[in-house]
């Protein structure tokens, strides 16, 4: 059945405020004053780091040490035998932890970086308020993640979207009301016919076992980026289509196995309205990072911070080797993004297909910026702050303010190889070009932010990358079925392994449950 011409408009208000999916690390504005350094950089000045920002290091670990000042610091009476030890604090990892120190059993979690949260990551704007620069959005089927918060007395409030959203095309700004951009209509009848044919073989897919799909070969054979242009004719169609697969990803179309996304779609219920509907459509006011700083809390044993596992002994029991720390356990989980678990050493190596499984899987690549305003000044002009466009490096953008409006706050992103194109940039030549960019959809206001911070996941060590993995064609079907399942006493989790919701927060948290659940199982 195809789509309503309000679903299709539902693309664009989806790319609009796509990106919740996760992650990127922080490098500071040029020389600002206001704002920028006094009020983004309040956390990283109270650790001590605020010399560490002007000579150019990453703020990010100093930012957030403010956020988890309240998590137990590591003990030396720690012992060093557990039941089962989590790597990696972020919501799969935390989650799995409390999931089995709430059966009984003995429990520690290693995180390599200074700070939990993982790919959720705060930096402090004002009192109560925050830049979220990793993951951000939760919306409708969004269960678990929305429990959480609830469960913590987390707020949500909705995405800002009343006002005229703009759609920048061939050089030309264009601003429209209601979900339909003002597009070519054979431009969207293409773009229909994509999203209905995903929708009819995404439902012959199972999202736990794509592999087995009947048509499983000829899905992984080929990329996104083919199959997209086998359906559509016009230029804008393609264009359109590739920069939701970009949102979903941070990656090109073009690297994606047509497969991968069938499976995605499919583990959000089968339908790519989901995605492209309301998936973004909620915040947490404060923030999302504190939930894992809440759930870090609960546990007995305090999260060994600034922790990485550098090997790990596949011997009974596991020993993971930390730099200058050896624990011992009979069970681990391992959280961390799929390329960072593939620089781990494993002794014995992990068998074969873990190996080469984990090697072909790649992150994609996002730059998430925000810049800070005195006001929304775009309110005022009757703009939503919603953008599409067809011109980098920010192809969509919105109004991340607080839920007052105050101060005013746009996000956008650079994604795939837009965002690969702005790495050889100083942060100062990057901070310009993106400013620029804002500049051609709302006017020579957006040059001058009070407040600037952007995101550059692929140079975190602990991270590589954007939102999740991905895989290239040819990977699920010949390597897929082999890593379902774990490794001996070692199993793999987090949004990147979630059939459900993958690389959301809520997959995350569903993964390190359900993991929790097979660990406790075999013990």
């Amino acid at each position: 059945m195809g789509l309503s011409v309000v679903q299709l408009g539902a693309v664009v208000r989806w790319l609009q405020r796509r990106a919740g999916r996760r992650p990127y690390e922080l490098h500071p504005p040029a020389d600002e004053s206001g704002l920028t350094r006094r009020g983004l950089l309040a956390g990283a000045a109270a650790a001590g780091v605020a010399g560490a920002v002007s000579a150019g290091t990453p703020a990010a670990s100093g930012a957030s040490r403010a956020k988890t000042s309240s998590i137990k610091t590591t003990s030396t009476t720690l012992p060093r035998r557990f039941d089962v030890i989590v790597v990696g604090a972020g919501l799969a990892g935390l989650t799995a932890a409390n999931a089995i120190q709430a059966a009984g059993r003995s429990v520690l979690v290693l995180e390599a970086r200074e700070r939990v949260g993982g790919r959720n990551l705060d930096l402090p704007l004002a009192p109560g308020k925050v830049l979220e620069m990793g993951g951000e959005w939760a919306g409708p089927g969004q269960d678990q993640v929305l429990a959480l918060a609830q469960s913590l007395g987390i707020e949500t409030f909705e995405t800002y979207s009343a006002g005229s959203n703009l759609y920048y095309h061939g050089g030309q700004a264009q601003t429209y009301t209601g979900t339909i951009p003002p597009a070519n209509p054979a431009s969207l009848a293409e773009l229909e016919v994509i999203i209905t044919e995903l929708n009819e073989m995404a439902a012959g897919v199972q999202p736990s076992a794509p592999w087995a799909a009947a048509k499983a070969s000829e899905y992984d054979i080929q990329t996104v980026r083919a199959w997209i242009e086998s359906q559509a004719h016009t230029a804008e169609a393609r264009q359109l289509a590739e920069l939701a697969v970009r949102a979903v990803y941070g990656e090109d179309a073009g690297q994606i196995s047509l497969l991968d996304l069938l499976a995605a779609i499919a583990g959000v219920g089968g339908n790519f309205e989901t995605l492209i509907g309301e998936a973004q459509s909620l915040r947490f006011v404060g923030g999302p990072q504190q939930m894992s700083v809440a759930l870090a809390g609960r546990l007995t044993y305090p999260v060994q911070l600034s922790s990485p596992v550098r090997r790990i002994d596949r011997k009974e029991p596991l020993v993971l080797h930390t730099e200058g720390a050896a624990f011992r356990a009979k069970r681990a989980i391992l959280t961390p993004p799929k390329p960072v678990t593939a620089r781990i050493e494993f002794r014995p190596e992990l068998p074969p297909a873990y190996s080469q499984y984990l090697q072909r899987q790649p992150n994609g690549a996002t730059i998430k910026i925000q810049a800070v305003y005195p006001t929304p000044f775009w309110r005022a002009n009757g703009l939503s702050g919603a953008v599409v466009s067809d011109t980098g490096p920010i192809e969509v953008v919105y109004d991340n303010s607080p839920a007052d409006g105050s101060p005013g706050v746009l996000v956008g992103f650079a994604e795939g190889n837009v965002s690969r194109a702005l790495f050889a940039l100083s942060a100062e030549q990057r901070r310009s070009a993106v400013l620029e960019s804002l500049a051609r959809y709302f006017g020579s206001a957006a040059l001058t932010p009070t407040g600037y911070a952007d995101m550059v996941w692929a140079s975190e060590a602990f991270t590589l990358g954007a939102y999740g993995s991905f895989n290239p064609p040819g990977v699920l079907t010949s390597l897929g079925q082999s890593v379902d399942g774990p490794a001996g006493t070692l199993w793999l989790a987090g949004a990147d392994y979630s059939p459900e919701w993958p690389g959301y927060m809520e997959g995350a948290i569903r993964s390190g449950a359900a993991v929790a659940q097979q660990v406790l199982a075999t013990l």
